[in-house]
């Protein structure tokens, strides 16, 4: 089965520093990220938490490649890479999941009943979606097992 790979660039609030990273979860990465996990990491010390721009790939060694490609361009050739695709640079990707043109993410919130909702909304219409504390917990299990291999270049 192909592993899929995304190379992404971070940057700071004041969009003055750009990261490249490569992962195979591009939500979860930004988790780590946002919330500082990767102590005294470069990500860490200059505060990058916002996903400006990344690409998908169908082998994750197609992003390697891709992150090494990147990683070689100056800062000039980021931008126009960036502009190209987001040219306000909005925060793309969060730790809830991707952001699309008119939608918002779908959050993810525990109730009384120890079940997981999820409620999202596109084209004006909330849908929400109900699991169990157990099926939540079975998801994670096997999302772990099929994460391989995070580059932190």
């Amino acid at each position: 089965m192909a592993k899929f790979g995304y190379v992404y660039i971070m940057t700071n609030k004041n969009k003055t520093v750009l990261y490249i990273g490569v992962t195979n979860n591009l939500p979860r990465r930004i988790y780590e990220h946002k919330n500082h996990l990767l102590k005294d990491s470069f990500t860490d010390k200059y505060n990058l938490e916002y996903c400006i721009y990344y690409e998908e790939f169908v082998y994750f060694a197609l992003a390697i490649n891709r992150e090494k490609e990147l990683k070689k361009w100056n800062r000039q050739k980021k931008e126009a890479l960036i502009n190209k695709k987001n040219p306000e640079w909005k925060e793309l990707v969060t730790e809830h999941g991707f952001r699309r043109e008119n939608e918002q993410i779908p959050h993810f919130v525990r109730n009384d009943s120890l079940s997981c909702t999820g409620i999202s909304i596109s084209g004006g219409e909330a849908a929400a979606n109900t699991h169990s504390l157990s099926e939540v917990q079975s998801f994670r299990r096997s999302e772990a097992t099929e994460e391989t291999h995070d580059n932190n270049g």
